[in-house]
Order: structure tokens, then sequence, then C-alpha cells
């Protein structure tokens, strides 16, 4: 493996960069008083890089990797794992990638390299298998079609983008869940599950050395796959304010999501848009704490933004979201919400900002406590933004955030630009 890099987390683990032959990425994150590591595989492929004909096939794929390998049988990928001490062993799928990961003793780590590259080349994908599976992926399927928020999440997104595959649900639709052979998923597996379209993280106690020559001997002979695709065309600018009211029969209180189009996460005007966040609702002193939840209009309230809580690689949008109190409407919120926005960019006092800035600063570490989320970190912004480090260098972004940079964005992004508003009521209230 190639060195490429070395740097050093919040300056105090060494990060080191290497790329092998076939392209696999590789970050070692080392923890040295930690006996054990997270070990964390990222594929650059998730809903978004899906074709019409395959949604939802990266999230049904990462059902069909606990499944068999040509050596090995369905269930022992589990079991070798728990005899070898792991833990927490997952995986998710997002709009821009799908992570499987698992913490094991340090001692062990050989183990799961094997099974990873294992799976990574040789996931048997017969039909018997995927037949057994279609009926779990189904069966999450229409859990998410009984859970408000979820399908509040889904009427948003739908609402937000026109043609961006961002718009299209994660778990993908029925017709094609039911639809998909054999060859969809040979086909799917040879062009994204391959060394150069992953990222392999290992956070904490290890030694280097043998560690480089595991995951040589492991990955270094296995082929490359297809490239990585381009991300999609961005849709056009929002020409006027868009509105959706739907309801659903298992909420009893009205809940509001307004959104606006941002610039994307490595866009210059995001860490103005991340302590705007953390001005309105981080903490029990922000703005909608005290004018929306403790005035008794809503029980929860947030603002933040969709391309830093998702690691999105194409532009997402800014997010004000309200679960309002039992028979309160929620366009009493919106109107408040409205408010707070021109008040804040009327002026932000200095206390608020270093409220902010220490909310945001606690959130971040808070989120780095464990070599997992120490992985999580690393390979998220490895993926979406081709830098490692990108969280800590926007972390030193956002303490040179000041109030004339809040005012800028407001203005630019929100009070100057068309609004998306959405409402969800309990089913009854809707009317034809």
């Amino acid at each position: 493996m190639e060195l490429l890099e070395k740097h050093s987390l919040m300056n105090a683990c060494p990060l080191h960069h290497y790329r092998m032959g076939n392209g696999l990425e590789v970050f070692l994150l080392h923890n040295p008083i930690s006996p054990v590591a997270a070990y964390l595989t990222h594929y650059t492929v998730g809903s978004a890089s899906e074709t019409d004909r395959e949604r939802g096939l990266a999230h049904f794929f990462e059902h069909m990797m606990f499944r068999e390998t040509e050596s090995l049988g369905d269930g022992d990928f589990d079991r070798i794992i728990a005899e070898s001490g792991g833990v927490g062993l997952n995986a998710f799928t997002s709009y821009d990638t799908t992570a499987y990961y698992v913490s094991v003793p340090s001692s062990q780590l050989g183990r799961v390299i094997g099974l990873e590259a294992d799976r990574m080349a040789n996931l048997r994908l017969s039909t018997d298998l995927i037949d057994k599976e279609r009926g779990a992926v189904l069966g999450e399927l229409h859990m998410v079609k009984d859970l408000p928020s979820d399908q509040l999440w889904e009427s948003m997104m739908k609402a937000a983008f026109a043609s961006h595959p961002y718009r299209h649900p994660i778990i993908g639709y029925e017709e094609g869940l039911r639809g998909f052979s054999g060859a969809d998923f040979e086909s799917f597996y040879r062009t994204h599950y391959a060394p150069n379209r992953a990222v392999v993280v290992v956070a904490g106690g290890f030694d280097e050395s043998g560690l480089c020559d595991l995951l040589q001997k492991s990955y270094g002979h296995l082929e490359r796959g297809g490239e990585r695709p381009a991300p999609a065309p961005e849709d056009p600018p929002w020409s006027k304010d868009i509105r959706v009211e739907t309801g659903h029969p298992k909420v009893s209180t009205e809940n509001l999501m307004l959104g606006w189009r941002t610039p994307g996460l490595t866009h210059p005007d995001m860490p103005a848009l991340l302590m705007l966040s953390a001005v309105l609702s981080a903490g029990h002193s922000a703005p909608l704490h005290t004018r929306i939840v403790n005035t008794g209009l809503g029980t929860q309230a947030a603002a933040y933004s969709l391309e830093a809580e998702m690691n999105l690689v194409s532009p997402g949008m800014f997010m004000c979201d309200v679960v309002m109190r039992h028979g309160v409407p929620a366009a009493r919120a919106e109107n408040v919400l409205l408010e707070i926005l021109e008040q804040t960019a009327a002026g932000v006092a200095g206390e608020d900002m270093e409220r902010a800035l220490s909310q945001f600063r606690l959130g971040t570490f808070e989120a780095m406590r464990t070599n997992y989320s120490l992985a999580r970190q690393v390979g998220g912004y490895a993926v979406a933004t081709g830098d490692p480090l990108f969280g800590q260098k926007l972390l030193a972004s956002i303490a040179r955030v000041g109030p004339e940079d809040l005012r800028r964005v407001l203005l630019k992004y929100m009070l100057d630009a068309p609004r998306m508003t959405v409402i969800q009521h309990p089913l009854q209230a809707v009317t034809a």
C-alpha cells in the first residue's frame, strides 16, 4: 500500500491515508490507549447512484452482504464475528453511500479483514437467498409506510427535488423490490462492490505495519470494478414557494417542515449556515426552544443542514422542523419561525454567538467519543468531500463566523428565496 498523507485528528490521533494499486482507500486512525478497534467499510454507492430500474437495490444489497459467500454459509459471517468478540455488527444505506461496520478486539482484526475482503469479491447471489431476503426487505418497506415520521420525510424529499435522485426513498418501491432478479444483483455487485469503490477506516489500537500487511494480503489482489459515477445534475432553483399538506392515520398532532435550498457541503457559505442552525436551535436558550417549545406551541423544534446531517455529495437544504403540541395548528409555528428568522437577520448578540459555538463544539466532540464514531466521521467526510479532515476544518471555519455572515446567508438562502413548507396532519383533518 502506498502511504499518501499523514494527519492528526483533533491534534490527538494520528491519521494515515493509504491507497492500493487497485484503488482501495484506507484510513488508519491510531488510538493507542484503546485495545479494541472499529472497522468500517464505505462503498460509494447509495440510492442516488441507482438507475430508475434499480430503485431500492442499494439497500436490498445491504441485506444480501450478510448472507453467503463462496466459502461461507448463511449465518457464518455473524457467527465468526461473535466468536471474535465483535459488537455492533451492522450496516446502513444512505443517499450516497452504503457502510458496514463492527468493533472487535484489536487482536481479531485479521479475521474481520478476511471476512470483509471475502464478501467484497465472493458474495453468493443465488435465487433462493435473494427470495429469502426479499421478504425481510418488503417487511421493512411496509414498516416505513406505517411510520408517520418516515412518510413525512419522503413527502418532503419528493417535494424538494424535482428530478435529482434524492427525491426517491432510499428503500425503493414495492414493485421494483418484488421484481429484482439474480442478474440485477450480479450486475450491481460487479459494478459497485469493488476495491476502487470502497473506503476502509480502522480506528483504535493496532500495530500499523502488521495491519497494513494484512490489508494488502486480503485486498491487494482484488480487481477494480466500475468507476464511481458523477453526482447527478442539480435541480434548477425553485422559482416559487412550494407547499405540501399530507396526512397520516397514526399522528394525533401536526408536524411542520420548512426548507430552503442550500449550495452544498463544501461551499464557502456552509460554515455560516451551520452556525445559523446552532444559533436557532442548539440548547434550551436558543430561540426555537424558547419561542416554540417553552410557549407550548410545539414539543420539539430543530434547525439543521441536510448536507451536514447526512454527508450529502449533492446540495441539499436548510431545514426547520417542529412537532406541534396536540391541538395547535402548524401555521402558528410557521409564523413564529419566520419571525425568528427576521429577528436573527436584524442582529445576533455576542453571547448568543458564543453559546451557539460552544454547543456546536460540544456536539462535535460528543460525536467523537468512540472508535466507531471517529471512524464514521473520517469515512463519511472522505466519501462526501474527498477530505477525511473536513469536519475538523469545518469546525475551525465555523469559529470565524460573525453576525454579518449570518445576516448574509439568511437573506441569500431564506428571506429572499423561495421556501418549501410541508405539513403533516392527523388523517381525519385532511379534506379532498
